[in-house]
């Protein structure tokens, strides 16, 4: 009957565990959100003069490379550097959103193999 008990106290951790997930995704989605919302700035800084700051933005598909003038103004060159600030978390969010539904979808097919070894239908 050990075995039977463990099981038991195996499979009451779940509710909580998946909870827990569940919230984590949602605060993270709802931070992807608001930086999304406050804008997101994927560049590269450039300063002519030492002076004067641009955007270098990346090339895609061979198009030619968007540049941006952003001046010497400190209010604008603080809020594209914001900007790119929130892109890096942004990014960082998403692979983090990645690792947990992976994490997720793991224990999906561990719990789909318990049932099915519990209920007779496992298959070698």
């Amino acid at each position: 009957m050990y075995v039977v008990s463990e099981l038991e106290a195996l499979a009451n951790e779940l509710p909580a565990l998946i909870t827990a997930q569940k919230s984590t995704l949602q605060a993270i989605e709802q931070q992807m959100t608001a930086l999304k919302d406050a804008g997101l700035i994927y560049a590269n800084e450039y300063w002519r003069d030492d002076k004067y700051m641009y955007l270098n933005y990346s090339t895609k598909d061979g198009d030619k490379r968007k540049r941006e003038y952003i001046g010497c103004d400190p209010e604008r060159i603080q809020a594209a550097r914001d900007s790119m600030r929130r892109a890096i978390e942004y990014d960082r969010l998403s692979a983090e959103k990645r690792r947990i539904e992976s994490l997720l979808l793991q224990g999906k097919v561990g719990l789909r193999e318990a049932v099915n070894h519990l209920s007779g239908n496992y298959r070698w």
